[in-house]
Formats: structure tokens, sequence, C-alpha cells
């Protein structure tokens, strides 16, 4: 595994009466330890799903099983997409790496929902198992910015 990864796009899932999967596009994103993504909307809710990662081979997996492509960044319900330097979906549990000022811990593997599966139109949960990434937590707060370097420590 390599350990030369960017952040290749953020997003945030502002506050308001939105689907439950609603991203924006961001060029800048700050963590907070603890809480996840300042003015998302899941900002301070858990302990343990504070921040949504994906690769970004996600999206051309997407496009080439379902025939259509999907806009990125936030698609898939993620806060973080990583260029596939560093492969998320086999980072072990507690593994911990810096992505620009802040320091992230792997909190778990992301499991696909209905949520996921009506967004993006396709009929079964089962397709995206393996697929939507990993769920962190905020050990150390700061910026991140879009191209900023992923980091293994």
């Amino acid at each position: 595994m390599t350990n030369k990864a960017t952040i290749t796009g953020l997003a945030l899932g502002p506050a308001g009466d939105h689907p439950p999967l609603h991203r924006v596009a961001q060029q800048v994103l700050t963590l907070v330890e603890g809480k996840g993504v300042k003015g998302d909307k899941k900002f301070g809710t858990s302990q343990h799903r504070q921040v949504n990662l994906i690769n970004a081979r996600t999206y051309a997996w997407f496009a080439a099983s379902f025939n259509r492509a999907l806009p990125a960044p936030g698609a898939f319900g993620e806060q973080l997409i990583v260029s596939d330097a560093i492969d998320l979906n086999w980072l072990p549990i507690g593994a911990r790496f810096r992505v620009g000022a802040a320091l992230l811990e792997v909190a778990s593997n992301r499991t696909p929902c209905e949520s996921l599966a009506t967004k993006v139109g396709v009929d079964r949960v089962s397709h995206f198992v393996g697929h939507v990434g990993v769920l962190c937590r905020v050990v150390q707060g700061g910026e991140v910015r879009h191209g900023d370097a992923v980091q293994l420590v």
C-alpha cells in the first residue's frame, strides 16, 4: 500500500430539510475533535460515525456497473473522497491517518443502507457492500482542503 494519497473531493451535508444523504461540494472542511465536520447536519451526533470517507474508484466502479455517472463529491453521502493510492476498504479498525491538519481514526467499515440505494437509483443495497468506504472518528481537528495529502501514521 502506497502512502501518496490525496483528497480529491470534499462535501458537506447542510442542515435543513434535505434528503438523508444530501451533500454539497466544498473546497475546505473543518473537522472538530470528537464531533465531526463543522456545519454538517450530522455534526456531534455520534462518537464513531463522525466522517464518511470513500475512495475515488467508487465513482468509476458505479459508472462501469450501472452505465451512468454520479456527480462527485457527495453522491454516496461521503464527506471526503480519497485518491486510490490508499484502499480505505482494507484499512484495519483503529488505523490512523493525517488528512490536512486533522488526524482521523478508522472506527468501522461503512455499511450500505436503503437510503443510499434509493438515492443513487439502484434496487439492491447488496451491490454496495465493500464499495462505500469507512467511518472515522476525528482524533485531532483541523482544516482539510481539496488536494491535501492523506498519510498513514
